[in-house]
């Protein structure tokens, strides 16, 4: 099927409907004709459909104070939780879409606010009247959607009773056809209050008299009530992709007007009109369309006029025409029937079922259908063989606003998905949520499908990274495997493990470490250079620059066997490094880390010094060839890494014609000098017993035989174009920052060349600028190791990773682990996952299990068993922990009076009002009721001035303790006396 160019792609679906909380659970009731209506309940009452989570919430998620989310309607709740699972399921993050997001939205009349936020005071009083208008007012359901994930697209609440969810997704699409937005969000909810009653039946009530509803049968006569919310995302189908569920064709709306008995009476000429005129903006014939899910609602009137409706508009031909109705199953959803129904209609066409109807104990006869093609399927059939899946929804509202949709399959539904590039399981998985419990959670819902599950795993990680908002808290995992089904089993693995690293910070500093010579340099680049194609290109580019300046020939060089000559020579190696080294920082610029803080080992500072714009690349290449071909020119020698505090390494050298090379840790010097010298000072070390190593060199660098190359080097210097430094360049010679009148002198460049490395020195320094991620961008991963040791133990402990890694594990995992772990911090890497084929479907968020609901009124009292829970604040175990403020009764007071304005935990002293989500809103509600309590004036500018509490309330204690209380007195006496004078006039 070729979609035409007004159609309009559904790309995820999700729904809470009597039964099923997700749509997959959904499609196997409605298949296997399940019924989850209560029916007659103990106390001879009927029952009303129910749903989960009605009184249950993830504020945290959405940025709401428990106060807030105590405040607003469940079905704001209960809608803002189901859009963001039909996002994923679409698998979309919209704030890195780049269209715009429409919502259009509508919901019934709960009767919350009146039956259980009025009847409790101390709420009302936190809250204040307009924020609880804000939370139960229709007006405001489409623009708290919107506010709460950030849409910029037209918002709007849409009400036309019992077709209002339809209706919706009809002015959606609407929107779509003339680009006022790229991607909709259209759906419905209503929730039926209190949660779990019943309805008594009435004689000529359109409600049914045993609770079961059965459409389209003699002797029905009623509907059943029901809790429900269903939410679709569209998007234009030429720009959908293979994420499209079903395609959208054509939609209508009219009204009955007035013709008809009364204005909640249907009429069959509006309700056909609005079926032909769906039919025609969709360019089909009556004949195509092989399933209709009807309003279908069981009332005798209603179902009359609808099949001599669909008579009139579907009748006249010959092929077979199934009958849907949903609300046999779960009842009438009121204003989120229409779209359930069409999620039902999606899921039937994307699966090439026909659905039944189901059959219920007491059901009488079919009745007459209007016309022979309509049939009433009773079980699930396969869709006519040879025939394009085509199918039509109604919804029709109490009112006379009718809405049809005409959709069919997705036009590629024929065409099997292609998995995404690369070898299985290539790349990091990823998962964030807002807090490190909810990230567990979901974790473990996505193992077990993930286990389960056929889609390819590459197309699990695309969804993951690029369908998934990224939230604070965060995990990332590399995940590679020769086949899928190694790759499945570790990425289930690595799930099942997951856990929260610290919490991720927006724009996190990152430092870098780039090592010198002595790191083990066979092999490396290998791997890396194998899985990504750019770095291949960036690496090429820096050996070109090398070559260019009269460097050495480098290509190949990761083939090098262990024992090539090429390993030791100063000429060769120094230029690598440079070459590799650059790449990688060219690497970590094209995903999107910035290092900000940069500090190099030897001629590791002259690639800082290049990258933080010292040296143009060009200049910085010929720098360091010329610097590695002076150095290899002085006299042969050895280095000695010594495993001790730099006096004891310089005791063990005592008296002999050797040098402190460099001190790279505490416990770590480097001596060089000639090699029967570092002899005796490896049997001095041995006498006692202090461990040295041999390292890799020729020469005795940062030692006395480097005088001349230092000399040689500071005139090759001199003839560069020298600047300051752009970022935090930590220096070798004195491991402080690098200040630009030595980075411009050419005489710096060649004291760091004879020096000592001060590397330890320069790690202190890094450190103490609190840097969240350190990267050691080189081959091995001595530096890293280090950072890892210094930071033990420490208060702050920033993430360390390595970008190549020492060989010991593959490089290019290593990489992505290394890239991962700085997403997890926060860093906008990008491109690190390719996206996937088509979104894979997978379990959505694991939303907070936390109650929501007013202490006092009808059903205010928590239900039994169900504990008031909220979590704790960053840095207290449990609610409650270092957190009342001790100290005067005012103080106190305050305390409480912050506690009912945000709800939680109890609030500490250094709590601060707007980093805990307060509003100005919520500040004018709380200052009113400060300065009624307290008979103080504090003005909203105290509470921006002095946020935190402690200061607070010791703004607060100051005015008291500058109030007059006489005057107050006297005011108070003088209002009294006018009081009495009225009562006796």
């Amino acid at each position: 099927m070729h979609a035409p160019d007004n159609a309009v792609a559904v790309i995820g679906v999700a729904l809470r409907v009597p039964g099923a909380a997700d749509p997959d659970t959904f499609w196997a009731n409605v298949v296997r004709g399940h019924v989850a209506l209560p029916g007659a309940l103990a106390d001879g009452t009927l029952g009303v459909g129910g749903i989960d989570r009605v009184d249950r919430f993830d504020a945290e998620l959405f940025g709401m104070s428990p106060t807030q989310a105590a405040v607003t309607d469940p079905q704001q709740r209960i809608v803002t939780e189901v859009a963001w699972q039909a996002l994923e399921d679409a698998g979309v993050d919209t704030e890195r879409d780049p269209g715009r997001v429409g919502v259009f939205l509508g919901c019934g009349d709960s009767g919350y606010r009146q039956r259980h936020v009025d009847a409790d005071p101390t709420l009302v009083r936190a809250a204040g009247r307009q924020q609880i208008s804000l939370g139960n007012d229709k007006d405001f359901l489409a623009t708290s959607l919107a506010f709460r994930l950030g849409l910029t697209g037209p918002a709007l609440t849409v009400q036309t009773a019992c077709s209002t969810s339809l209706v919706a997704v009809h002015v959606a699409l609407r929107s779509l056809l003339t680009y006022e937005c790229d991607l909709a969000i259209a759906g419905g909810v209503t929730v039926q209050l209190p949660p779990g009653a019943g309805y008594t039946y009435q004689e000529g009530d359109v409600l049914s008299p045993d609770g079961r509803c059965r459409p389209f049968t003699r002797g029905s006569r009623g509907t059943v009530p029901a809790s429900g919310a269903g939410v679709v995302v569209l998007r234009r189908a030429e720009e959908a992709g293979r994420g499209a569920r079903a395609v959208l064709l054509g939609s209508a709306v009219n009204n009955d007007g007035a013709d008809r008995m009364s204005l909640v009476a249907p009429s069959p000429r509006g309700q056909a009109a609005v079926l032909e005129e769906a039919l025609a903006v969709a360019g089909r014939k009556p004949a195509d369309i092989g399933f209709i899910e009807t309003h279908g609602t069981a009332t005798e009137l209603g179902d009359q006029v609808e099949l001599a409706a669909l008579a009139q508009a579907y009748g006249d031909a010959a092929e077979p025409c199934a009958l849907g109705a949903v609300k046999a199953g779960i009842g009438h959803t009121d204003t989120a029937a229409g779209v359930v129904g069409l999620i039902k209609a999606v899921l039937a066409v994307q699966h090439g079922v026909i659905p039944p109807v189901p059959a219920q104990p007491g059901d009488g006869p079919d009745a007459p259908l209007g016309a022979d093609r309509f049939h009433l399927p009773r079980e699930a059939m396969p869709w006519p063989g040879g025939r394009t899946r085509y199918a039509a929804v109604s919804s029709f509202g109490l009112g006379g606003t009718n809405a049809h949709v005409v959709l069919a399959e997705p036009a590629v539904a024929a065409a099997p998905p292609e998995p995404a590039a690369g070898p299985p399981g290539r790349g990091p998985a990823v998962l964030s949520a807002a807090s490190p419990q909810a990230l567990e959670r979901t974790a473990a819902g996505l193992a077990a499908a993930v286990r389960e599950g056929t889609r390819p795993v590459n197309d699990v990680l695309g969804t993951l990274w690029h369908g998934r908002r990224r939230l604070p808290y965060r995990w990332a995992c590399p995940i590679e495997a020769a086949d899928e089904a190694s790759a499945r089993a570790a990425l289930a693995d690595a799930l099942e493990s997951a856990s929260a690293q610290a919490k991720a910070v927006p724009e996190p500093t990152v430092a870098v470490l780039l090592p010198g010579q002595g790191v083990p340099l066979a092999g490396t680049g290998r791997g890396l250079l194998a899985a990504d194609e750019e770095f291949a290109r960036e690496w090429a580019g820096t050996r070109d620059l090398v070559r260019a300046c009269g460097g050495p020939d480098l290509e190949g060089c990761w083939t090098w066997p262990d024992a090539d000559p090429r390993w030791l020579r100063t000429d060769v190696v120094q230029p690598l490094l440079f070459s590799v080294e650059l790449a990688l920082l060219h690497a970590l610029r094209r995903h999107g880390v910035t290092p900000s803080v940069l500090l190099g080992h030897s001629v590791g500072e002259l690639v800082a010094a290049t990258w933080a714009g010292v040296f143009s690349e060009a200049d910085g290449a010929r720098a360091v060839v010329e610097r590695g071909r002076l150095m290899s020119r002085a006299p042969a020698g050895v280095m000695a890494a010594v495993l001790a505090g730099e006096d004891t390494a310089r005791e063990v050298a005592a008296g002999l014609p050797v040098d402190v090379c460099a001190v790279n840790a505490a416990d770590t010097v480097v001596l060089g000098g000639a090699a029967e010298h570092l002899a005796e000072v490896e049997r001095r070390c041995a006498a006692k017993g202090v461990k040295v190593r041999r390292l890799a060199t020729a020469h005795a660098f940062h030692s006395r035989s480097m005088a001349e190359a230092a000399e040689a080097f500071t005139d090759v210097v001199g003839t560069l174009a020298l600047h300051a430094p752009r970022e935090l360049v930590l220096s070798n010679v004195t491991g402080a920052p690098l200040e630009a009148a030595q980075a411009t002198d050419p005489a710096y460049w060649g004291r760091q060349l004879r020096a000592t490395v001060r590397f330890a020195e320069g790690v202190e320094v890094l450190l103490d600028a609190a840097p969240h991620v350190v990267l050691e961008a080189g081959p091995g991963r001595t530096f890293a190791s280090q950072l890892r040791r210094a930071t033990r133990g420490a208060e702050h402990r920033p993430v360390v990773a390595e970008l190549l890694g020492d060989g010991r594990r593959d490089e290019a995992t290593v990489h992505l682990a290394a890239l991962g772990a700085a997403w997890a911090a926060g860093c906008a890497t990008d491109d690190l996952v390719a996206p996937p084929s088509a979104p894979a479907r997978l379990p959505g968020y694991a939303f907070a299990d936390t109650r929501h609901w007013p202490a006092g009124g009808p059903d205010g009292a928590p239900a039994p068993g169900i504990p008031e829970t909220v979590p704790a604040r960053a840095g207290q175990e449990e609610a409650g922990t270092d957190a009342a403020p001790e100290g005067t009764e005012t103080r106190s007071l305050l305390a409480a009076l912050w506690q009912e304005s945000f709800g939680g935990p109890a609030i500490r002293p250094q709590d601060n009002f707007f980093e805990l989500g307060g509003t100005s809103l919520q500040a004018a509600q709380l200052i009113s009721v400060v300065n009624d309590q307290l008979l103080v004036e504090v003005r909203l500018q105290d509470l921006y001035e002095h946020s935190t509490f402690g200061d607070f309330a010791a703004r607060v204690e100051e005015m008291l303790d500058a109030r007059d209380d006489a005057e107050l007195l006297a005011l108070l006496a003088e209002i009294e006396g006018q009081g009495e004078g009225e009562g006796q006039a």
